[in-house]
C-alpha cells in the first residue's frame, strides 16, 4: 500500500520535522491567545473567522483527504471493528456522563441547565483528533501502521466527528429546534432556559434517551444530515472509491487550503481558549476529561486483551489511536447548536489539556511498543 507522508500538525510541515511540527503549533496557539487582547478581533470578527474555518476550509481538506487517501482493501476487516468499538464508546460515556458533577457556578455562567452539562460531558468524551495521531505513526514507523490508523479512522471515526456528534449535540442542546441555532456572541443569551429535553433525576439514572420530548431524534437526525463537514466526507469517499483522479493543479491548491485550514484551527485554539479559570470551573473540566480518559482505557485493554486483530501491529496502533485527543470540531459544533460561549471556551481548554496528556501517552505507547 502507498501512502502519502504524513502531514504534520500544521499540514505540510512534516518537512520540518516533529519537533518543528509542534512547536509551529504552540507559536500559532500563543498568536491566538495574544489576539484576543487585540481590539481589532472583536466578537463577530472571531465568530467570521471560524465560520469561514469551519464551513469553508476544513470542508475542502476534508474533501481532499479522503479523495487521495490509499484505501488498504486487506485491512477492510477493521472496518466493523471500527464501528463496534466506537458504537461501544458511545454507550460507555453515556454510562460515565451520570458522574458529571452538578456544577451550579459554570451552570450560572453559562446560562444552561445540568442537562446541557451532561451533553458537554458526552460530546466531549467522544471521537479522535487524528491531527496528530497520524504525524506520530508514520515517525515510529510500523508496517501498515498508517495504513491500519487510516481504515480505523474511516470504520467510524469520521462520521462520527463530522456527522453524528451535531445529532448528539442537537439532542442536548437548550434550543428548541435544532435548527434555531443561536449565535454564541449574544448577551445573556440562553439565560433562565428550562430543561426542555432531561430533567436532571432522568439523566442521572436512565442517561441519554431519558426524557426525549416528541421530534427530538428528527432533531438530532436534521443537524447531522445539515453537516457541511459529512456531505464534504462523503463526497471525498466516494470521489475514492471510483477512482476519479484529482487533477494536479486543483490537488495543489487544495492541499495549501488544507495547511491554512490547520493554521486557523490552532489560532482559533488560542483565541477561544482561556486558563483563567475559577476552581469551579477547572474541576469540572478535570472530572469530564477523567470520565473521556477512563473510557479510552477501558476500550483500549479491550482491544489488547479480547478483540482480534489483522497482527500486533495493528493492534498496537489501535491502542494508540484510542488514546487520541477530542476532535478539533466540537468547538464548531457547540458553538453552532447553541451551548453558549462559556461552555464553548470549557471545551477549548479542556481540549489543549487532553491533547498534551494524550500526547504524553501516545508517545510512551510507540516508545514501549518499538522496543517490545
Amino acid at each position: 500500500m502507498r501512502l502519502e507522508p504524513a502531514e504534520g500538525p500544521v499540514g505540510l510541515s512534516y518537512e520540518l520535522g516533529h519537533l518543528a511540527s509542534l512547536l509551529l503549533v504552540v507559536v500559532l496557539i500563543g498568536l491566538g491567545m495574544a489576539a484576543r487582547h487585540v481590539a481589532w478581533f472583536t466578537v463577530e470578527r472571531s465568530e467570521l473567522l471560524r465560520y469561514v474555518t469551519f464551513k469553508v476550509l476544513f470542508p475542502l481538506y476534508l474533501l481532499r483527504q479522503l479523495w487521495v487517501i490509499n484505501l488498504s482493501f486487506g485491512l477492510v476487516s477493521l472496518l466493523p471493528v471500527s464501528l463496534a468499538v466506537h458504537i461501544l464508546w458511545f454507550f460507555l460515556s453515556q454510562q460515565l456522563s451520570r458522574f458529571t458533577p452538578e456544577a451550579s457556578e459554570v451552570m450560572e455562567k453559562s446560562g444552561r441547565p445540568y442537562a446541557t452539562l451532561v451533553g458537554w460531558a458526552v460530546l466531549m468524551s467522544q471521537g479522535e483528533n487524528m491531527a496528530f495521531t497520524y504525524p506520530l505513526i508514520a515517525e515510529a514507523s510500523l508496517p501498515d501502521g498508517l495504513a491500519v490508523a487510516v481504515m480505523w479512522d474511516l470504520g467510524a471515526n469520521v462520521w462520527l466527528c463530522q456527522g453524528l456528534l451535531w445529532g448528539v449535540a442537537a439532542i442536548y442542546s437548550p434550543q428548541v429546534q435544532a435548527s434555531a441555532y443561536a449565535p454564541i456572541d449574544q448577551p445573556g443569551e440562553g439565560e433562565d432556559l428550562p430543561d426542555m429535553f432531561l430533567d436532571d433525576l432522568k439523566v442521572r439514572r436512565l442517561g441519554f434517551f431519558a426524557g426525549l420530548p416528541a421530534g427530538a431524534k428528527d432533531m438530532a437526525m436534521q443537524a447531522v444530515i445539515s453537516s457541511v463537514l459529512l456531505r464534504a466526507c462523503l463526497v471525498g469517499i466516494g470521489l475514492n472509491l471510483i477512482q476519479l483522479p484529482l487533477p494536479g493543479i486543483l490537488d495543489d491548491g487544495l492541499r495549501y487550503v488544507g495547511s491554512l485550514c490547520k493554521v486557523m484551527l490552532y489560532f482559533l485554539v488560542g483565541l477561544y481558549a482561556d486558563f483563567n479559570l475559577s476552581a469551579n470551573d477547572f474541576k469540572f473540566v478535570v472530572a469530564v476529561l477523567s470520565q473521556r480518559l477512563l473510557a479510552q482505557i477501558i476500550l483500549a485493554v479491550l482491544v489488547m486483551i479480547a478483540i482480534p486483530m489483522p497482527s500486533i501491529v495493528a493492534r498496537d496502533v489501535i491502542v494508540v489511536t484510542i488514546l487520541s485527543s477530542g476532535p478539533s470540531v466540537l468547538m464548531h459544533i457547540l458553538a453552532e447548536t447553541g451551548y453558549g460561549p462559556h461552555l464553548v471556551k470549557l471545551c477549548v481548554t479542556g481540549s489543549l489539556i487532553s491533547t498534551l496528556l494524550c500526547l504524553t501517552l501516545q508517545t510512551a505507547l510507540l516508545v514501549h511498543f518499538h522496543r517490545g
